[in-house]
């Protein structure tokens, strides 16, 4: 069987994760067909999550964003194209898409009690995640996405100027944050000094010994990304822009979209992009995530490229989806959309495949292959697990496998 389908009406709905075009006025449910540049968007932002997790599945923690597996000229292009395309990219952009799919969730819900009604689903979600997190994959963001959204979830039926307010406001806290920072980093920036190797769970021999750290990396890693600024300002943005209309308006999918109107939108996300991934370029030759040592200056300036590099992602990677949801059907924008449509299947195959290849217990990649075969190691599973998903979908299962299964757990937790 083909892998691009005949319709993309066989990819079913998942109406948390993925929106439907909105019709009459912007607070209207989504109804219609689905916007499939956002099952792009997200199935490309797994792809990029990817590419950026195996390098730390392949070696230790404090050297994630070091070259110390770059030996040939192909590593060091390898690293260098990660660095400016995937990293503080990606995730951002499914931060964003979460909020969109509570806001919208919110809408298709009928009265009363919608924020009880959604919190089981987030409830479960932080279930998988903390299973994920413990058995596969310390890194896991499933739990903080889910902590997140129980905490404003109740902001997902508020209006769209109350939500407006909120992530300006957010954004203004995230960029005091990191500005304070980076700041104090350049004002008190030290020689540099040999990041310390601090050996993660996949380098441990045995099983056992592996499991035994996942929960303390997995709490360090979990504190650190639920607690980042930036984080919880892309999740309001996501709310306010499928409450307020400005999503469909910016995919051009609403009535009165037009080249005009979404102009402001592509000039604002160029120039944070730019601007931030300037600062990253300048962060790199004092450290930043290209060198072995560690530098105060260029933690600093990757510090304060955080939040422009972040949004203006979200543009870029929002404005690429658009683009290919237009275009003629291709293998590449199949599995895109396949993988969005299952982004919980998509993930955590990934996780499982990596520990699988790279713990030292069980195949042992780990510090044995360098940056760019990381790289197509990590893209070669994707497109492996987008095919099987889907294969999945073209035999007519409306949801994702792992996708049931929170569905199920969602059901249990509702009825408890």
């Amino acid at each position: 069987m083909a892998l691009e389908p005949r319709s993309d009406k066989v990819f079913a709905e998942e109406p948390l994760a993925s929106p439907t075009v909105q019709t009459g006025t912007a607070t209207d449910a989504p109804t219609g067909e689905r916007l499939l540049a956002i099952d792009i968007a997200r199935g490309l932002a797994l792809l990029g999550v990817g590419v950026v997790n195996v390098l730390a599945f392949a070696q230790v923690w404090s050297s994630v964003h070091a070259l110390d597996l770059a030996h040939t000229a192909v590593d060091v292009v390898a690293e260098y194209a990660v660095a400016m395309l995937f990293i503080h990219r990606c995730y951002p952009l499914l931060a964003f898409l979460f909020g969109v799919g509570l806001a919208w969730q919110w809408q298709q819900l009928a009265e009363p009690r919608k924020v009880r009604r959604l919190r089981p689903r987030l409830w479960a979600l932080l279930l998988i995640g903390v299973c994920h997190g413990l058995l596969l994959w310390p890194g896991d963001v499933l739990s903080t996405y889910a902590i997140v959204g129980l905490c404003v979830v109740a902001l997902a039926g508020a209006s769209a100027e109350r939500l407006r307010r909120w992530t300006i406001a957010a954004y203004v806290l995230a960029a005091i944050i990191y500005g304070a920072a980076g700041a104090m980093m350049w004002l008190w920036a030290g020689p540099p000094s040999l990041l310390p190797e601090v050996p993660s769970s996949f380098a441990q021999s045995t099983l056992r010994a592996a499991l035994a750290m996942h929960p303390g990396e997995f709490l360090e890693r979990g504190l650190a990304q639920t607690l980042a600024p930036d984080l919880w300002a892309h999740v309001l943005f996501g709310m306010w822009a499928a409450r307020s209309g400005a999503l469909v308006t910016f995919l051009g999918s609403a009535p009165t979209a037009s080249t005009r109107s979404r102009l402001p939108w592509h000039v604002a996300g160029a120039t944070l992009l730019a601007g931030g991934s300037i600062l990253e370029i300048i962060a790199a030759g004092h450290g930043g995530w290209a060198a072995r040592s560690n530098h105060d200056l260029g933690l600093a300036l990757m510090t304060l490229a955080a939040v422009p590099v972040s949004v203006g992602a979200i543009w870029a990677w929002l404005a690429l989806a658009t683009h290919w949801a237009r275009a003629q059907p291709s293998l590449l924008r199949t599995l895109a959309i396949a993988s969005g449509r299952a982004p919980l299947t998509q993930f955590i195959g990934q996780s499982l495949l990596f520990a699988l290849l790279f713990n030292d217990s069980l195949i042992g990649w780990h510090g044995e292959v360098g940056r760019a075969t990381c790289v197509a190691i990590a893209l070669l599973v994707w497109q492996v697990l987008s095919a099987g998903i889907a294969q999945w979908f073209a035999r007519g299962h409306r949801h994702g496998p792992l996708e049931i299964v929170w569905r199920g757990l969602t059901r249990r937790l509702t009825r408890a």
